[in-house]
């Protein structure tokens, strides 16, 4: 799950992953903000995965990372390992959305970011 320029390493675990059964959430306000967007589509179709692009201003009834959005774009995210990187209110959102649904600690890896 990344937000902004946080698809970067999640691009890079991407470059790294084995073809298989995976789903990137990707967070940006509009669609002309994702960085590295056509490559990221690229990599995830070589590798058979699923991209969500999620777009729109959080506050304005997009909440994508509440449980029941969560759960409905990735079913079984219970089963799966989270990877997280993104600003930090958004992976605070993310992480308490995945508490939520009871997805176990173990299985849940975030990276914040901010300005310096």
């Amino acid at each position: 799950i990344a937000g902004g320029v946080g698809v970067t390493p999640i691009r890079a675990l991407l470059q790294e992953h084995v073809p298989g059964d995976f789903v990137v959430l990707y967070r940006v306000r509009d669609e002309r903000e994702a960085v590295l967007l056509n490559e990221l589509r690229q990599l995830v179709a070589a590798r058979r995965g699923r991209l969500h692009l999620l777009t729109g201003r959080t506050g304005q009834g997009a909440r994508p990372f509440e449980p029941g959005a969560l759960h409905q774009l990735v079913p079984d995210i219970v089963a799966r390992d989270v990877y997280v990187c993104g600003p930090p209110a958004m992976t605070a959102a993310v992480l308490n959305g995945l508490r939520r649904l009871n997805v176990p600690k173990a299985q849940v890896h975030a990276e914040k970011f901010g300005l310096a």
